[in-house]
């Protein structure tokens, strides 16, 4: 492998790092975007694969693995307006175990299909209450408890965030 600079394509992209034997972006290397974005990371024949750092060009930031260019595995993502998502990820989605944090300091962790708070989890609101149970798309969805912050529990069965 050998470390040289080289612009890439028409559009002011750039790449500095090591490449492999027949020209690929391979080892490891820095990628400016002609948007302002940048990765910071591994390379695999031309594509971001292995651990690495992507911050976009509108600030939001991902640390973690990627395969083919997309997030993957476990890591974290935090945007520019401070919400922040610590978990796994699959082909750039978050999929499997993972916490979410609002700015305002309300927490999901739990279950996340398709980027979607799905399966079982936990949602925490910032005032103290607290949802232990099913989600389903992103909403309260199926069995669970609620506990409010006055003590008050509330065992039972939600559809799309509404008790029944």
């Amino acid at each position: 492998m050998s470390e040289i600079k080289r612009k890439e394509n028409s559009v002011n992209n750039e790449y500095y790092g090591q490449f492999n034997e027949v020209g690929e972006r391979h080892g490891y290397g820095v990628y400016h975007y002609s948007d302002g974005g940048i990765y910071i990371g591994q390379w695999l024949n031309n594509t971001c694969t292995g651990e690495g750092i992507y911050r976009a060009s509108n600030g939001d930031i991902y640390r973690g693995r990627f395969i083919n260019g997309l997030m993957y595995d476990k890591g974290s993502r935090t945007s520019f307006d401070g919400h922040k998502y610590i978990g796994d990820y699959l082909f750039g989605r978050s999929e499997g175990q993972g916490t979410y944090i609002w700015p305002n300091g309300d927490k999901y962790v739990g279950s996340w299909v398709n980027n979607d708070r799905t399966g079982k989890g936990v949602y925490i609101w910032a005032n103290g209450e607290r949802y232990e149970g099913e989600f389903l798309c992103g909403e309260v969805h199926g069995n669970g408890i609620y506990y409010s912050s006055d003590g008050t529990i509330h065992t039972g069965q939600w559809i799309h965030g509404k008790s029944v």
